[in-house]
C-alpha cells in the first residue's frame, strides 16, 4: 500500500491536509514516498478527530537531574542517567540516586557533556556499559566513544577502554552522539555537522556521519568504505546534519535514526550502509537566512530520502525507540521544540498513523526508552531534568491522532 502525505498541527487547534507525494520525489529506502507532517495548521482544512487508543499517564521515577541526555536499564531494574554535567547517576528501582565515581573529563561547552549511553545485551554476566562524550577544546573538539564496567557495589567505573575517537570539529555544537548497539557486537554512534554543512558530505572526516565500530573498538571489514581511498573507515552512511536519536531493529535487522533540520525539515530515516542522506544538498527546511536548502526540489538522485518529515516549524526531534510489533513499525520520538511524545506506525513501509502525547505537560523530552519488559519512559530536559514513567491506558486524552 502507497501512502498519503501525513499532516498534525503542534497547536491546540488541529487540522489536516492530505496529498500525494510529488512524482518527482523519489521513494525513502522501504519504498513509500516520504511523509510529511505540517507542523502549523493550514487554513481552511477540515479538523481531525481524536481516535480512540491508549492514553498515557506519567510518573515521576526520579530526579531533578542537572541536564540530563540518556537513560538506560540495568536487569536488576535500576537505572543509569547520564547529565551533561559529567556525572552518572545509578538511580534505584525506588528511585534513589547515587553518583558513579571514575567518569572520564570532558568538555560541556555549548552541545558537549556526558552524552548518551548503551548497556551491553550481556550486562548480567559481563557488567560493560557504553558512553559517548566530548572532549578537547572549544575550537577542536572531539566525540569520544568508552566501553567500561561498572562496579556497583562500590559505585565506581573499571576497565575503561576508549573505544572511537573522531576527526575534530571546529565549534562543540551539532555533535551528535547517539549511540546503538546491535546484537552481533557492533556500535553506531551519530556525529553532527558542527554547523559546517559541506563537510557532511567529506568522508576523510566523521562531520554529518553515522560510524560502526565493533564493541571492542576494531573496523569491521565489511563497513561501506572500509578500504577506500582517503575514506574513513568507520563511516556506515553520511549526509547527515545533527542525528538526535538512534536505535536498532535487532528483529527485523534495522538502524533507525532522527535528525534536526535547520527551519523545519526534521527527518526520521532508516539508515542503510554507504548511503548519502543528503545534508547540505537536499532538504525539506529552509536556512535560517530563508534560503531554501540546496536548490529546494527536497531530491536528487543518488541521495537518500526521508521515511517522514516535519515541515514548516521544527519539532526538533531527540531520543528514539523502537517498539517490538510483528506486524508494523513502530517508532516513539521524544522531541524538544515540540514538547510532545510522537508515535509514528508504518505500515508496509508507509506511515499509517501519527500520534502525539503529552504536548506541553512535561516541557521538553531528552530522551524516550523502552524497557526490556515493554514499559516507556522519557527524560525531560534542563537543569530540573525528570525520569518518568508513562503507564498506558484507555481513551482519548493527552493523544490526537490521524488515519489514512
Amino acid at each position: 500500500m502507497k501512502c498519503v502525505s501525513v499532516c498534525v498541527t503542534l497547536v491546540a487547534s488541529v487540522t489536516a491536509q492530505f496529498a500525494l507525494a510529488s512524482p518527482l520525489i523519489t521513494d525513502s529506502p522501504l519504498g513509500c514516498p516520504p511523509a510529511k507532517t505540517i507542523t502549523v495548521p493550514p487554513s481552511g482544512e477540515a479538523e481531525i478527530v481524536l481516535a480512540e487508543g491508549p492514553q498515557l499517564t506519567s510518573e515521576r521515577v526520579a530526579g531533578p537531574f542537572d541536564q540530563p541526555r540518556a537513560v538506560g536499564f540495568l536487569p536488576d531494574g535500576s537505572f543509569l542517567v547520564t547529565e551533561k554535567t559529567g556525572h552518572l547517576q545509578l538511580v534505584g528501582s525506588g528511585g534513589e540516586t547515587r553518583a558513579i565515581a571514575g567518569v572520564p573529563e570532558v568538555l560541556t561547552l555549548a552541545h558537549g557533556g556526558l552524552i548518551d549511553l548503551a548497556v551491553d545485551p550481556d550486562y548480567a554476566r559481563n557488567g560493560t556499559i557504553y558512553f559517548s562524550y566530548l572532549v578537547g577544546q572549544e575550537n577542536a573538539s572531539k566525540m569520544r566513544v568508552m566501553k567500561a564496567k561498572l562496579d556497583e557495589r562500590n559505585e565506581t567505573l573499571t576497565d575503561q577502554q576508549v573505544l572511537f575517537e573522531s576527526t575534530a570539529g571546529p565549534r562543540p555544537e551539532q555533535i551528535g552522539g547517539r549511540l546503538a548497539l546491535s546484537p552481533d557486537g557492533y556500535l553506531f554512534l551519530t556525529l553532527g555537522d558542527r554547523w559546517r554543512g559541506d563537510p557532511a558530505q567529506d568522508l576523510s572526516n566523521d562531520e554529518g556521519k553515522i560510524i560502526r565500530i565493533g564493541t571492542d573498538g576494531s573496523i569491521p571489514e565489511s563497513n561501506p568504505f572500509r578500504w577506500r581511498v582517503g575514506a574513513r573507515p568507520e563511516i556506515w552512511s553520511y549526509g547527515h546534519r545533527n542525528p538526535q536519536g538512534l536505535a536498532f531493529d535487532a528483529k527485523r535487522g534495522e538502524l533507525w535514526s532522527d535528525e534536526h533540520g535547520p527551519r523545519g525539515g526534521d527527518e526520521l530515516n532508516l539508515i542503510l550502509p554507504g548511503r548519502n542522506y543528503g545534508w547540505p544538498l537536499i532538504g525539506y527546511g529552509v536556512d535560517y537566512s530563508g534560503r531554501p536548502v540546496g536548490d529546494g526540489k527536497g531530491a536528487r538522485a543518488g541521495l537518500e530520502q526521508p521515511v517522514h518529515y516535519w515541515v514548516p516549524l521544527s519539532i526538533a526531534p531527540s531520543g528514539l525507540a523502537l517498539e517490538p510489533d510483528p506486524a508494523n513499525r513502530i517508532i516513539w520520538i521524544s522531541t524538544l521544540a515540540g514538547e510532545t511524545l510522537v508515535r509514528l506506525t508504518l505500515g508496509d513501509g508507509c506511515t499509517v498513523s501519527e500520534e502525539h502525547f503529552l504536548e506541553h505537560r512535561l516541557g521538553r523530552l531528552r530522551d524516550v526508552r523502552i524497557d526490556p519488559s515493554g514499559v516507556l519512559y522519557v527524560l525531560t530536559d534542563g537543569p530540573e531534568g525528570m525520569l518518568y514513567r508513562l503507564n498506558r491506558g484507555t481513551g482519548e486524552e493527552d493523544k490526537e491522532k490521524t488515519h489514512l
